[in-house]
């Protein structure tokens, strides 16, 4: 029996209003999703356009030689017969470069500056492990184009980061996937925007002719700030803002280059430390002052994946370094009128090739350097552990 009241069809037109309602709320659902969707693919797309991209092909780089000419530098590399070290598509290696210039901005072609950081960064992908070679700036090498060994860190001024990758390749033995640099100035921007870093500075470090702070005036001057603006008054585990790490990373007069590498990748684990532990609001407000800052090779695609995939993602990266030369595999002093290290790169390669990709496989030799030491009396047993800084 109909209860009284009721009118045919009510049920039905209560059902339209709700599908009415329903599909009202799923258009509104939908817009906002295509809407966050298509903010993040241009959000993507903005930062990537902060990157200066250099997309010369390979094939038609050049490099003025020591005659003067310009030569294609493929034809002037060295020749091998045996393939580079490989394992796989999960390993991929970089070349960072950081060059000596104090101005903002760059020259067009990376050339006629000094690399005074050169760095190799292996990332394993499937890992989530990264592992960190850095090479002291006065190794003796062979530059393409050229019939006599120079410093490494002249590699940079003579053809730019084309012709510093075709060197490191050459003298490692490994393939380079791509390069990115950066000058003293955005570095220090690049610190500033993960909020600073952590590093341990010791009395010698801080106060010393040439230390930290000796340093930090000159970027003042050369910035147009008080040179003791920002000076350092703790030692120990401190934290630095951008300007006062670089001058860090630079103490090098009251040691070695090779404590001054040692400083370098401190700051470079501390700034990831920093990075990884951004919230990801932090994350995403500090990617384009980083990201603005390079001038690089490296395919769109791969800054993509490693960038908004890779570190974001990962909460606790593996960071391993090692330091060239080896110990025992080189030979330092004056040679001639200047100071220099001669390495034996033939020595090195093996322990480098283990270090990277957990084997290592035979390689074309690489020509002697001047005042090297032999193979046979460099060490060829040592473990990777022990290299580790």
């Amino acid at each position: 029996m109909r209860n009284k009241g009721s009118k045919p069809g009510s049920c039905k037109q209560k059902n339209g209003k709700h599908g009415k309602v329903l599909l009202t709320v799923g258009a509104i659902v939908l817009g906002l999703l295509v809407g966050v969707i298509g903010f993040i693919i241009w959000y993507k797309n903005f930062l990537i356009s902060k990157i200066d991209i250099v997309t010369t092909p390979s094939a038609e780089v050049t490099v003025t030689n020591d005659q003067g000419q310009t030569v294609l530098l493929d034809d002037v590399r060295q020749t091998t017969v045996q393939p580079l070290i490989n394992t796989g598509d999960d390993i991929h290696n970089f070349l960072l470069i950081g060059i000596d210039s104090r101005q903002r901005t760059y020259n067009e072609t990376g050339t006629g500056n000094l690399s005074d950081v050169i760095m190799v960064m292996s990332v394993n992908s499937s890992t989530g492990t990264i592992r960190m070679i850095s090479i002291a700036r006065d190794c003796y090498v062979h530059v393409p184009g050229y019939s006599y060994c120079m410093k490494i860190n002249a590699a940079m001024s003579r053809g730019g980061p084309d012709v510093l990758t075709a060197t490191v390749e050459d003298s490692l033995r490994i393939n380079i996937d791509g390069w990115a640099y950066v000058n003293f100035y955005h570095m220090a921007d690049i610190i500033d925007a993960v909020g600073g870093v952590y590093c341990d500075v010791s009395s010698s470090e801080l106060n010393s002719e040439g230390g930290l702070n000796w340093n930090l005036a000159e970027v003042n001057m050369l910035s147009g700030r008080p040179a003791s603006e920002g000076a350092v008054t703790q030692t120990g585990t401190i934290w630095l803002n951008g300007r006062q790490a670089v001058a860090y990373a630079r103490i090098r007069k009251i040691d070695s280059d090779y404590k001054r590498s040692e400083r370098q990748v401190e700051v470079l684990r501390s700034l990831m430390d920093q990075f990884i532990a951004l919230s990801p609001a932090g994350k995403v407000s500090a990617l384009p002052t980083i990201l603005e800052a390079i001038t690089t090779n490296i395919r769109q695609q791969d800054i993509e994946e490693y960038a908004f995939n890779f570190l974001p993602n990962v909460n606790n990266i593996s960071l391993e370094y090692m330091q060239l030369p080896i110990e025992g595999c080189f030979n330092s002093g004056m040679f001639g009128d200047e100071w220099s290290i001669r390495p034996n790169w033939n020595a090195m390669i093996p322990y480098v090739q283990e270090f990277f990709y957990g084997d290592t496989a035979p390689f074309d030799p690489v020509p002697d350097i001047s005042s090297q030491p032999a193979l046979e009396n460099c060490p060829s047993d040592l473990s990777i552990d022990e290299l580790l800084r």
